[in-house]
């Protein structure tokens, strides 16, 4: 089966489809988002969207289940950081709307769109690329600030 197509002009990882293999691109975000000057905080949360994508496509687009191949392109500029994620499966939504009743499962679409500023998703014959941009030059408030809301 064949991979949806990833454009990538900057470093590119190809894993087969294992839960074991998330290890190994959440070092890659750790390297790369110290690269792209983000705070702790933000590669955490670039960590969790992308591994939540990569875990989606383990799970939904490997028709072939760990014989697959899931293609993880980082590229960044001044301005941004974007990751695609591609795989050989079929997309299916899996974002509750506003009157289901929203159970254990499911979540990770909107974890991805908490966390990034950008999340697309483009299906085509060949499988689905879900596409993660954070911009550069943010970071989180400081520890302080963030905990005098539960104050």
């Amino acid at each position: 089966m064949k991979l949806a197509e990833a454009e990538c002009e900057g470093f590119e990882l190809t894993i087969p489809s294992k839960y074991s293999e998330l290890a190994l691109v959440r070092d890659h975000i750790t390297r790369i988002g110290k690269e792209c000057g983000f705070d702790d905080h933000l590669i955490y949360d670039i960590k969790v969207a992308v591994g939540e994508a990569v875990a989606n496509a383990i799970e939904h687009g490997s028709p072939d289940g760990e014989k697959s191949k899931i293609k993880i392109c980082f590229d960044y500029d001044e301005q941004d950081l974007i990751v695609k994620v591609a795989d050989a499966g079929n997309f299916r939504r899996a974002v509750p709307g506003p009157d289901e009743v929203v159970n254990y499962r499911g979540h990770g679409i909107l974890l991805m769109l908490a966390l990034m500023d950008k999340v697309t998703i483009d299906e085509s014959p060949n499988g689905t690329t879900v596409q993660l941009t954070k911009k550069r030059g943010q970071s989180k408030l400081p520890e302080r600030q963030r905990i005098k809301f539960f104050a």
